[in-house]
């Protein structure tokens, strides 16, 4: 015989056996079709059923069907529930839909309205589908075109500066090795990407005669220069995929001891990202050519970052990021050129 296509998962929740097997009859033919008879055993099973639609009865002895509905949409679960109910009023018909019932079903009910409704909740489901993929296509597009802006950006900055050409994008490569080292999850290493490439972007609105300057900055020079982390928090500010680099992009100047840039923050005042990123920050700049130094050796420094522990990093950070720089070194070394192979 040939077996037919099964198109969804069901689960129904009725503490009537009757209706459970009525129910199971009428859509097994269809759907792949589960049933429990009270709202805990149902909860423990939503994991791993991963239901497409519910069916659940409104009224049963130890929890209220409209209890686990509200539950469901608090979660934000986007499954359609069809409630079914042997006491029909217009409250709790109102009270079902207000709580994003999908529909409401009255027993008796005949097999055809079951299977109607079924299949009107499947194809609901796959619309939604269809909708949130397009949102995911058009917010991954916005999200192209901004970092192919902000690359233009980063290249217009490159050229007002050559001695920190490619800066942004190998301090984005070896932040991201560190958060990976020390454990941070997908989601988290991914701010800390985004927020170190960006990190400079506030150069932009430093003046060529500052930001090129072949020597060290007079104080008045070097209040301008400060700015930038202010400024890269305000061009990324409207930016709402971009909220959780904020941190990172304002505070990566602060000093442990109080003493950085732009707020002043302090300790544990300066957010963990932020404390991070400034490490990775000070030795990429010390590892390449400035115009106020030629570049230093790994081990050189690592000695200069060692020295302003405590008082520009913190020390719950410095010597676990270093040692992970030493280790990204031995899998990616540089040239005399301070580029990778």
């Amino acid at each position: 015989m040939e077996q037919k296509f099964k198109s969804a998962n069901i689960l129904v929740i009725d503490d009537d056996l009757g209706v459970r097997e009525s129910l199971k009859i009428i859509l097994r033919d269809k759907y792949y079709v589960s049933t429990t008879s009270n709202i805990d055993e149902a909860l423990n099973t939503l994991d791993s059923m991963r239901p497409e639609m519910i069916f659940l009865d409104i009224k049963m002895p130890r929890a209220n069907g409209l209890d686990f509905l509200k539950h469901m949409r608090s979660a934000n679960s986007t499954i359609p529930i069809i409630m079914i109910t042997a006491y029909p009023s217009i409250e709790t018909t109102i009270a079902a839909l207000r709580n994003g019932a999908f529909d409401y079903i009255v027993k008796p009910f005949h097999p055809s309205e079951i299977l109607n409704v079924a299949e009107k909740a499947l194809h609901h489901n796959i619309e939604l589908w269809e909708r949130n993929k397009l949102v995911d296509n058009l917010r991954s597009a916005v999200k192209q075109n901004f970092f192919a802006t902000t690359e233009a950006l980063l290249h217009a900055i490159d050229a007002k500066d050559s001695y920190t050409a490619g800066h942004s994008k190998r301090v984005s490569q070896l932040l991201a090795f560190v958060a990976k080292e020390l454990g941070m999850n997908e989601s988290k290493i991914e701010i800390l990407r985004y927020g170190a490439y960006l990190h400079d972007i506030g150069k932009i609105g430093v003046v060529d005669a500052v930001l090129a300057k072949p020597s060290y900055l007079t104080e008045e020079e070097f209040l301008l220069m400060k700015r930038h982390s202010e400024i890269g928090y305000k061009i990324i500010e409207p930016i709402d995929f971009l909220k959780e680099c904020l941190p990172i992009v304002r505070h990566h100047h602060e000093w442990y001891n109080g003493a950085g840039y732009p707020d002043r923050l302090r300790g544990d005042e300066i957010p963990s990202e932020a404390s991070i990123l400034s490490i990775v920050d000070a030795y990429d700049a010390l590892t390449t050519d400035r115009h106020y130094h030629k570049k230093y050796s790994h081990q050189k420094a690592c000695e200069i970052i060692k020295q302003g522990i405590n008082t520009q990093f913190v020390p719950t950070f410095a010597e676990k990021v270093l040692a992970i720089i030493d280790h990204y070194r031995e899998i990616h070394p540089r040239d005399e050129q301070g580029k990778e192979f």
